[in-house]
């Protein structure tokens, strides 16, 4: 049994302009899918599908194979048909086609295709609906596709379909709907190709699978709404870890994420004419013209970062906090500052001029310029992160 995975990617989007070029949170979003195929271990042979061959570059990037499409065969200039459309030389507008002329070029037992605009896919996902439309133990379907359970009350045609009207059904005592997500589908070639060359519709062909998925790997990128959650969760998984494991409780007094408001109140005002995002910033010239005292002066204020040089003098300092949402480091540039750590601030650290400071998200602390000068210290955040005060 061969199973071949096909990744089909084209040009020319419109709701959002050639998103197959298009960097999703670093990289192309065919990319994550291939590599999470390729660490399925689930396939013979993985390829790119396409007519335009700068996709090729990213088929020899990922060692993968590259299968070049005419434009006339599921393409640009499709001359096909068939149950399901007549394309005429124009853009193909259904998959039938370009998985006819794949299967009838590529040889295997079951096709899977697997879009890139699905790039929340996991390898052991992969894996699993593979396993559930090949193996003896789920009945070797001829067709299957991805759906996602949705458990809400849902009307069609102004009427009910899941649920009683008369009656308020806990949501997860609803019988699902199941939309289709076009994530992954796969076919047993043989019973595809019958269908094709009988002329019936041949795309739910035969005993047809349904394999559930989570919502956050379901997500279609197919407008621009679809590629900002898209892009949120895989930046976002990044800090998986840390969803779900902080709650607000009775030590918290209060939440803060203005820089120059909650600076200001601990004592160290910025300037009113604010210069961060420079090619290059000088302390020195910070310095005089920031004069003697405590202050704050921001020096990057980015989409992701929040950088400042933040002068204290000996005895001032910030507040008890800490930060949900990033973790922070300092490097103290001139003079001692001394961090006390935790509720119970039974932990200190006192550093100098040169020393490098790192305390991650969820750390209790406040900070205090301990030596006899005033000290300056580099704090480095994320942007517009969290103070919250206990």
């Amino acid at each position: 049994m061969k199973r071949v995975a096909m990744i089909p990617m084209a040009l020319g989007s419109t709701r959002i302009k050639d998103k197959n070029l298009l960097m999703v949170d670093g990289w192309p979003m065919a990319y994550y899918v291939i590599r999470a195929c390729k660490e399925s271990g689930m396939f013979d042979e993985i390829y790119i599908n396409s007519e335009h061959d700068i996709f090729r570059k990213y088929a020899d990037d990922l060692d993968v194979n590259f299968y070049t499409r005419k434009p006339d065969s599921g393409g640009s200039a499709c001359t096909m048909g068939n149950h399901s459309r007549q394309c005429n030389s124009e853009r193909c507008q259904v998959h039938d086609h370009y998985l006819w002329d794949f299967m009838d070029n590529v040889e295997c037992d079951y096709l899977f295709q697997i879009h890139t605009t699905s790039p929340l896919l996991k390898p052991n996902t992969i894996g699993n609906f593979v396993r559930n439309m090949t193996s003896d133990v789920y009945g070797k379907y001829d067709s299957q596709f991805t759906v996602v359970n949705v458990n809400e009350e849902t009307f069609y045609g102004g009427l009910p379909i899941n649920f009683d009207i008369n009656i308020k059904t806990p949501t997860q005592d609803l019988t699902p709907i199941q939309p289709i997500s076009w994530a992954m589908a796969g076919w047993k070639v043989s019973s595809f190709k019958e269908a094709y060359a009988s002329g019936e519709g041949c795309t739910f062909v035969g005993d047809v699978g349904r394999y559930p998925i989570s919502k956050i790997e379901a997500i279609d990128v197919d407008n621009p709404e679809d590629l900002f959650l898209a892009e949120a969760c895989l930046s976002h998984m990044k800090r998986k870890e840390d969803v779900g494991k902080f709650y607000y409780n009775e030590d918290v007094l209060y939440i803060e994420d203005d820089l120059i408001d909650l600076i200001k109140k601990d004592g160290s005002p910025c300037p009113e004419k604010l210069g961060y995002n420079q090619r290059i910033t000088v302390l020195s010239s910070v310095e005089k013209e920031m004069g003697d005292g405590s202050w704050c002066y921001p020096l990057v204020y980015s989409s992701n970062d929040q950088v400042a040089f933040i002068q204290q003098v000996p005895g001032e300092g910030c507040r008890k906090h800490y930060h949900v949402t990033k973790d922070e480091y300092w490097y103290v540039a001139k003079g001692e500052f001394t961090w006390t750590i935790g509720m119970d601030e039974r932990e200190q650290i006192v550093t100098r001029e040169g020393d490098f400071v790192f305390l991650p998200k969820g750390t209790v602390h406040y900070i205090t310029c301990t030596g006899d000068i005033p000290g300056i210290r580099i704090a480095n955040g994320g942007r517009d992160m969290d103070h919250v005060y206990v």
